[in-house]
């Protein structure tokens, strides 16, 4: 899971106040983007011609970084396309190098998402790429429309790139990742994120109630700064095709890995969301999800991401689990989340468990330091972990 973020201007200058807003509010948006991805940091400024900066810092030490306040500053001459980023690293070392935004060619983009194509997309595009992401803006670079370019992939995606034209940005997402957008009129800026609450949050921390709209799955969405007009963005919105991944998922292995005598009544809440009332530990039952055509809603009582029918997403969940065991280790299966911590947890076979915090101290700090049982049984799970990937 990745955060993209980042607002586009019209060409009529800022006042003081309003620049002072803008900065204000991205600044915000980019804070909470943390929290889908805190491996990296990058942005681009996009104006006569376009810089990105990239970090391994937090997005919340990032914006105080002299790199990231120069493209707060270029809103004052020609920048009017701002790209940010922060990554959730999944295929590709952690480095400055491997952090979004890319440049391919003609292209500058961003990507929330998996590529499930890596190998067949290297082939036809002629094209080696240590992070899966640059293959798509290769293919948006090297194809004359969006519908051209989605037939070399088979990807979850949300994206923001600009191409050719530095005053267009597009956005566009599948049924499988969410984004969102905002057009303050007062400033004539429109403002994107992965998340609406980490728009409307910024907005309304400033003074500004505009309403935060989910995109439409499947639509290329073409904002002309040009054209950004006192009530609306005038924006271009153009159709592709493209089929989703439709995921199946063992909906009671959670019931089943885990001892009865440490089942916490989170589970049941888990079970009783999704939709099933009774679950019977020796019935393999599968559940086959596909996302409902407006995405998902993160419900802010859970933290867990529901469709429209207020269920927890199966597949959601499940590509969760897969991406904190690829990052900290240990089974899949054994990665859940507690409802009463609003946390990721992790389940040895004995019972115990470990906040996300402690793994990623065992991985990447020394800070973790269970008993030396414990370190040996998260250490075997992440072991078999690695052998099943």
């Amino acid at each position: 899971m990745c955060g993209i973020y980042g607002m586009a201007k019209s060409p009529t200058p800022y006042t003081k106040k309003q620049l002072k807003d803008v900065r204000r509010i991205l600044r915000e948006i980019a804070i909470d983007s943390e929290s889908r991805g805190s491996h990296s940091s990058g942005i681009a400024s996009v104006g006569n011609e376009v810089k990105i900066h990239k970090s391994l810092l937090k997005s919340s030490k990032f914006v105080d970084t002299k790199e990231y306040n120069s493209v707060i500053k270029s809103l004052r001459n020609d920048t009017k396309i701002i790209l940010g980023h922060t990554r959730f690293a999944t295929q590709g070392a952690i480095t400055v190098e491997n952090s979004h935004p890319f440049k391919v060619g003609d292209t500058v983009g961003a990507h929330n998402g998996c590529v499930y194509n890596i190998g067949k997309m290297e082939k036809k595009l002629d094209k080696v790429c240590p992070v899966d992401s640059q293959l798509i803006f290769k293919s948006i670079d090297k194809s004359n429309t969006l519908e051209e370019a989605v037939k070399y992939f088979d990807s979850d995606f949300a994206l923001c790139f600009v191409k050719d034209n530095l005053d267009v940005l597009h956005l566009c997402r599948e049924s499988n990742r969410p984004l969102h957008v905002a057009y303050v009129t007062e400033l004539k800026t429109l403002f994107f994120a992965s998340e609406s609450d980490f728009i409307k949050d910024a907005l309304w921390a400033y003074g500004y109630t505009e309403d935060v709209y989910k995109l439409n799955k499947n639509e290329l969405y073409s904002f002309d700064v040009k054209e950004f007009g006192d009530e609306i963005t005038n924006v271009t919105k153009t159709k592709f095709e493209y089929e989703s991944r439709v995921y199946e998922v063992n909906i009671n292995r959670y019931i089943n890995n885990v001892n009865a005598n440490n089942k916490s009544k989170w589970s049941n809440i888990l079970y009783s969301k999704a939709g099933i009332t009774t679950l019977d530990d020796d019935e393999d039952s599968q559940l086959e999800i596909e996302l409902d055509t407006s995405g998902l809603i993160l419900d802010e009582d859970s933290g867990l991401m529901l469709d429209d029918d207020g269920g927890i997403d199966a597949e959601w969940y499940e590509r969760e689990q897969d991406e904190l065991a690829s990052i900290y280790g240990g089974l899949a299966d054994n990665w859940h989340y507690d409802l009463d911590e609003r946390g990721w947890y992790y389940l040895t076979d004995d019972g115990s468990q470990y906040s996300e915090e402690d793994m990623s101290d065992r991985v990447y700090g020394n800070n973790f330091a269970p008993d030396s049982n414990d370190v040996k049984t998260i250490c075997d799970a992440g072991t078999k972990g690695e052998e099943n990937a």
